[in-house]
């Protein structure tokens, strides 16, 4: 639970952008936001950065998205956001940067790297 509400913030999520929130946010309205959610909504923000779409692109709605991601099943697609694939610039992710935004992503937050390990680890790769 140490990174769960480490760093917490004084007050619950009342909003915010659903594509980009830690799913312990959208499951629980009275959640905390932490710095393992910022590092949550990091890898979504590294995401959108390499692929110049919004997370979850593939799916219609807000509605759509807290769907998939509080009732589907637990794979890329659902639970986490497609793979680029496409070639180019704003395509492929390599598979060292992949699995690192997929550690990002973590459903479990105490096992989301913390920002001082994002760091280093874009510092080096």
């Amino acid at each position: 639970m140490g990174r769960c509400v480490e760093g917490a913030a004084p007050g619950s999520v009342s909003g915010g952008a659903v594509r980009y929130l830690a799913p312990e946010l959208i499951k629980d309205a009275n959640a905390l936001e932490t710095t393992v959610s910022d590092t949550f909504s990091f890898g979504m923000l590294m995401l959108e950065c390499i692929t110049e779409k919004v997370p979850f692109f593939n799916l219609s709605d807000n509605a759509a998205v807290i769907h998939a991601r509080t009732i589907g099943e637990r794979t890329v697609g659902e639970w986490y956001p497609p793979r680029p694939d496409e070639p180019g610039p704003t395509g492929r992710v390599s598979d060292l940067l992949w699995e690192f935004m997929l550690c990002c992503w973590s459903i479990q937050c105490e096992q989301r790297p913390t920002m001082e390990e994002v760091h280093s680890f874009l510092s080096s790769n």
